[in-house]
């Protein structure tokens, strides 16, 4: 008879399982997955690329986001419990209903129900059954600077600069898309400005014609950012300037403590940051993301924000 302080032998010992998210970022050309351990608020393996091109057939779409998945898995180690699969994709999608509103991307999944094809496809494997949420990869991306990252659980908003603009409103670990200071979806890129609209003053596109104005010769962010800063200065400058003119309304209005910068063109942030910083309002720090593309997977793992933890 085994006394009940000693461990019974004749018995398989318990094995501590270590909780995950499975991450995906749904991108136009391909699909990224890692899994995310939420107490460590980290990704704990090296993210897993898949090329996937959008214009793909509905079950090669969905069979890429299985396949990204179960990789993810794979590398998180033995002994895991996974919490969820948390998908980012880009807009507008019914993340609540799984259903894709695209027209110009994914045409495939138009009108589709993405949660049960991808749940369905996934039947017999180790992830079946397992919770499938859906977040806007820009929402995703200022959630996961909020909870892990540059935003450090200040009110924040996330932006990210590249061929396009987008952006997420975050408050208390939440997404916002309406309400005080927030436009319509949380999205900034079509709200007026100078009598255009915010993404053409502050996209890659705006940031070229800046540099043909200036040096008279087109370039993109990363030809700018190799040249002397005494030639790029002026339309770094500019650019900061601007992209603060822009967004000095919104931090005002939704009282944001932090506006975090993704994408490309952040990556050139030093150059801009102090011209950027001038034009907002007292008490709103700007800073680079912290994780970049692996932002919105942070983000997307924290979908199930009130069952993790935040500190």
């Amino acid at each position: 008879m085994t006394h009940p302080s000693e461990p019974d032998s004749s018995e398989p010992h318990s094995v501590s399982r270590r909780a995950v998210a499975v991450a995906l970022d749904i991108g136009g050309s391909h699909v990224t997955a890692a899994p995310v351990d939420p107490h460590l608020r980290a990704v704990t393996a090296a993210p897993v690329r898949l090329d996937l091109s959008h214009d793909a057939p509905h079950d090669t779409l969905i069979g890429g986001w299985a396949e990204a998945a179960l990789a993810a898995l794979a590398g998180a180690g033995e002994s895991v419990t996974v919490t969820h699969l948390g998908l980012a994709v880009p807009g507008p999608f019914d993340a609540a209903r799984g259903v894709s509103g695209m027209t110009h991307k994914f045409r495939a999944l138009h009108g589709q129900d993405a949660r049960a094809a991808l749940s369905a496809r996934l039947r017999g494997t180790p992830l079946q059954d397992t919770p499938i949420l859906f977040g806007n990869d820009a929402d995703l991306f200022a959630l996961g600077e909020w909870w892990a990252g540059a935003g450090e659980q200040l009110d924040t908003i996330g932006v990210t600069l590249g061929t396009g603009i987008g952006s997420g409103f975050i408050r208390a670990g939440q997404v916002q898309t309406g309400g005080p200071g927030v436009p319509p979806g949380g999205e900034l890129w079509n709200t007026p400005f100078r009598d255009a609209t915010v993404e053409d003053a502050v996209s890659g596109a705006a940031l070229t014609r800046l540099t043909h104005r200036h040096l008279g010769v087109a370039l993109d962010a990363r030809q700018l950012a190799a040249l002397p800063a005494s030639q790029s200065g002026p339309v770094w400058t500019a650019f900061g300037q601007t992209l603060g003119e822009a967004l000095a309304p919104w931090v005002q209005a939704f009282g944001a403590q932090r506006v975090v910068l993704g994408g490309n063109i952040s990556r050139a942030f030093r150059q801009f940051s102090d011209s950027l910083q001038s034009r907002l309002p007292p008490g709103t720090q700007v800073r680079q993301s912290r994780h970049f593309e692996n932002a919105a997977l942070l983000g997307a793992a924290f979908l199930r924000g009130p069952e993790l933890p935040q500190h």
